[in-house]
């Protein structure tokens, strides 16, 4: 049996296509019936390119069993998979655990890319969350020891020292080298970069910057200019302010942040730098479209943000983004065009995930 389905796409012509087992197949005189669908409009699935699966919230960072990991993730990547999430970039946790997300049912998750244990040298990040690996010992660690099974290897760029601010945790010439390791082993590099470690991480050639508040226009250009992504995750920088307190050292260096992604986010749009929507557990798991939103009020366009949290992170990591004979049977409906208003994507009508109905609204 195979069913009928009309695709408008965001831009562009309807077509049909239809359903197969897990697949997408031309329409031909095998079908036999039809979900009626012509009114809405498609996305290939929504993408959380910030997300960390073995934790529920922020508060898990203060440490988890990896017992208490492997339960987590389950709920997780289903409460993605219900709100039509069904790409995920995994950037890493206090452990291995991480890489569990693979082994998990693929009819029950998102396609997944994961990092591994998230690495810093000692004082470079929280206590006991990651493996501590000082800069002498980065480039053999990540040559030897760094799990690159997941397709991403995390590390931490800067940190605050008492009495000192934000400081970077490894000096460019090394970060250089590991990250040209990395890339002979076939992964790609996540970068977190709260301060003013972003520049040598475009400079060394990191993959992604993971919110990268003190971009450079210069930055920006070099990491467009070899498709490298920015992950700016709005949201859990607006977490931390209020948290830390908008007075305090922390609160203005975040508020200052924010006031600078607010200028780069247009000039990254102009220059067709690939920006994702990432949620780093301040956004509920499955709640992308909540960043998309502050990736719209930041700076970019309707369409940008909607892409941001859509097809760019399909594009990034080379998966099909496009509802055609051949590909995997993933589909989301919204019932308005969401490259004219973002915020559709928080409700979607129709889900369809390798050719099962997950959710349809009533």
């Amino acid at each position: 049996m195979t069913t009928l389905l009309t695709i408008r796409p965001p831009e562009g012509d309807s077509y049909q296509v239809a359903i197969d087992g897990t697949r997408f197949v031309a329409p031909d005189d095998r079908v036999t019936a039809e979900i009626a669908t012509g009114h809405l409009w498609a996305l290939p699935g929504l993408a959380d390119a910030h997300a960390h699966l073995s934790m529920t919230s922020l508060e898990d960072i203060k440490g988890l069993s990896e017992d208490k990991m492997r339960a987590n993730i389950p709920v997780t990547a289903w409460a993605h998979i219900e709100r039509g999430v069904l790409l995920i970039l995994d950037k890493g946790g206090s452990t291995d655990a991480t890489l569990i997300t693979l082994d998990h049912d693929a009819d029950l998750r998102p396609y997944a890319e994961v990092a591994g244990a998230m690495i810093h040298p000692a004082g470079g990040y929280m206590v006991n969350f990651g493996v501590e690996v000082e800069p002498d010992a980065l480039v053999h660690h990540i040559r030897t020891t760094a799990t690159t099974r997941g397709g991403w290897i995390k590390i931490v760029g800067d940190w605050p020292r008492r009495g000192e601010g934000p400081i970077n945790n490894y000096p460019l010439d090394i970060l250089t080298e590991a990250v040209a390791v990395a890339h002979s082993a076939g992964a790609r590099v996540a970068m977190h970069s709260m301060a003013h470690s972003a520049s040598d991480a475009v400079a060394a050639g990191v993959d992604s910057i993971e919110h990268g508040p003190f971009l450079t226009e210069e930055d920006l250009r070099l990491l467009a200019g070899r498709g490298g992504a920015w992950v700016p995750t709005i949201g859990n920088m607006q977490h931390w302010i209020n948290v830390l307190g908008a007075d305090s050292s922390g609160g203005k260096m975040f508020k200052s942040g924010l006031d600078r992604t607010g200028e780069n986010l247009p000039l990254a749009e102009e220059l067709g730098l690939t920006v994702l929507a990432g949620s780093d557990l301040a956004i509920p798991h499955g709640e992308i479209a909540t960043e998309a939103r502050l990736l719209r009020d930041y700076g970019l366009t309707n369409r940008a943000a909607t892409i941001a949290a859509s097809s760019a992170a399909y594009d990034y990591v080379g998966r099909p983004d496009s509802v055609a004979p051949g590909n995997t049977a993933d589909v989301v409906f919204f019932p308005e065009n969401p490259y004219n208003d973002v915020t559709v994507l928080d409700n979607p009508e129709l889900i369809i995930r390798r050719g099962t109905t997950v959710h349809a609204a009533s």
